[in-house]
């Protein structure tokens, strides 16, 4: 991979650093399409921004390629990283279980699937134990109102949620 941005970027005419082109190639790994696009991101980035081309430039550009990539967030992986961030079980996300810390780690399970999966409100509710549209319609609204007063909580679930995206 280092060899094929080396490659590309001397056809184009330019000579990145080695540390700027192991990143890409460490961050970009799944064809040669993609490690090619990342370095055409980069250079348009350096054009549009008349910014230098510098490592936090890169790493910007990789975020972006990568975040386009990983679409199929699934609820299932949301809900292992919820479940592991507040060391609950899974199983007890399911559960009639009304314990604060269960029920504040299933409503941001359903927060963050309705956030960041297209799946229907229908399908979160029933993936935490049949629960119903409105169940995770209300798991939303509590969390997002309790965001906008609560640091502790908010930090929380951007930590998840940053986890999740990577």
């Amino acid at each position: 991979r280092v060899a094929i941005l080396n490659r590309k970027s001397k056809s184009i005419g330019i000579t990145l650093p080695n540390d700027i082109i192991e990143y890409i190639a460490i961050n970009i790994t799944s064809n040669i399409r993609e490690l090619e696009g990342c370095l055409i991101s980069l250079l348009a980035n350096y054009s549009l921004n008349g910014t230098e081309i510098n490592l936090d430039l890169a790493k910007k550009t990789v975020k972006e390629i990568s975040t386009g990539r990983q679409t199929n967030i699934s609820i299932e992986f949301i809900t292992k990283e919820v479940c592991s961030f507040f060391k609950v079980d899974e199983n007890k996300l399911r559960e009639k279980n009304r314990k604060k810390e269960v029920v504040l780690a299933r409503q941001i399970a359903m927060y963050l699937s309705k956030k960041l999966t297209k799946s229907s409100l229908k399908t979160i509710g029933l993936h935490f134990g049949g629960r119903d549209h409105s169940t995770v319609i209300h798991s939303f609204n509590s969390i997002e109102k309790a965001i906008k007063t609560d640091l502790e909580l908010k930090s929380n679930v951007d930590t998840i949620h940053n986890k999740i995206e990577l």
